[in-house]
């Protein structure tokens, strides 16, 4: 957050969250099984609509982001406090081993229609999957925090984009990744990434009441 952290941990900062909220790696079982009953081109299709989706929803945020928090009358700080509640919860789940983006009965809908792509790329590949409520809110509040310095917004656009080019890789590969790792790979994995998270989060909050004043620099 630029009035709160120093400029030169913006980019670190900005990429980590974004990394651990989309969490590639952790979802790579979710991956192999909505991908395998694909053929190759069709899965090569899914995935980069899924992509292409994501990174178009999480431009979308970062660019109009803080007109909607200024609609809404939500200040840059009452924002911090709420998105680093989100984060966190969602770190709790990572570190239960619960993950909230997609229950069984959304992977049993998803399966229903696998034979259209056009769905498995929207919902649940884009949508929650990669661009879901602990992005946006993870965009909403750096965008808000960028407003005004275009150099800083490119970089969060990008960051952005790029974290969705890794998950693509990430998808590309996921059979071999799950080789690879194993499941208890992945789980510890997960673990330590909700770990991490859970400490930004809390990061986050602590320099929201900062901004709104109710906890001294």
């Amino acid at each position: 957050m630029i009035n709160t952290m120093e400029r030169q941990y913006f980019i670190p900062t900005v990429f980590f969250t974004l990394f651990f909220v989309v969490d590639p790696l952790g979802l790579i079982p979710v991956f192999v099984s909505l991908l395998s009953k694909h053929h190759p081109h069709e899965k090569r299709a899914i995935i980069i609509k899924a992509t292409i989706i994501s990174i178009a929803i999480s431009l979308f945020f970062i660019v109009f982001g803080k007109y909607l928090l200024v609609f809404l009358g939500i200040s840059p700080g009452t924002f911090l406090v709420a998105g680093g509640i989100l984060l966190f919860l969602i770190a709790m789940e990572m570190l239960l081993g619960k993950p909230s983006k997609l229950n069984m009965q959304d992977l049993a809908d998803a399966d229903k229609n696998l034979a259209d792509a056009n769905n498995i790329a929207v919902f649940p590949l884009a949508i929650p999957l990669l661009c879901g409520p602990g992005n946006i809110a993870a965009l909403l509040m750096f965008s808000s925090h960028a407003w005004g310095n275009a150099v800083l917004t490119i970089i969060l656009a990008t960051i952005s984009s790029a974290v969705f080019l890794i998950a693509m890789a990430v998808m590309f590969l996921s059979s071999r990744f799950e080789k690879w790792m194993g499941q208890t790979g992945i789980a510890i994995i997960e673990r330590l990434i909700g770990l991490i998270l859970s400490a930004m989060s809390v990061q986050f909050i602590v320099n929201g009441l900062k901004t709104m004043r109710v906890l001294s620099e």
